[in-house]
């Protein structure tokens, strides 16, 4: 089975939005740490960095706001946009 690993200034709230993957990068922190947490779900684990086989998403490249500074609220809005891009990975 692939594992997704995102990568990127929005791998952490992104992983915790996809069941099974995973996450390259700094640890989240502030609204976007708080914003995972409202999720009640076991958090994504981070990885050091891909490996052989790992789908690698970079969410750079989905040209949103970089989340450190925002609100809470400001948060939940980028959320919203992230769980419809992951949902076009897989189909």
């Amino acid at each position: 089975m692939t594992r997704v690993v995102f990568t990127g200034p929005h791998a952490a709230l992104a992983a915790a939005l996809e069941p099974g993957a995973a996450y390259a990068g700094m640890p989240p922190e502030g609204a976007v740490a708080e914003a995972i947490e409202e999720l009640a779900t076991a958090p994504a684990p981070r990885v050091a960095a891909p490996v052989a086989g790992d789908e690698v998403v970079d969410t750079g490249a989905w040209n949103l706001p970089d989340p450190v500074g925002l609100c809470l609220e400001e948060v939940r809005e980028l959320q919203a946009v992230i769980e419809l891009r992951i949902s076009g990975l897989s189909g």
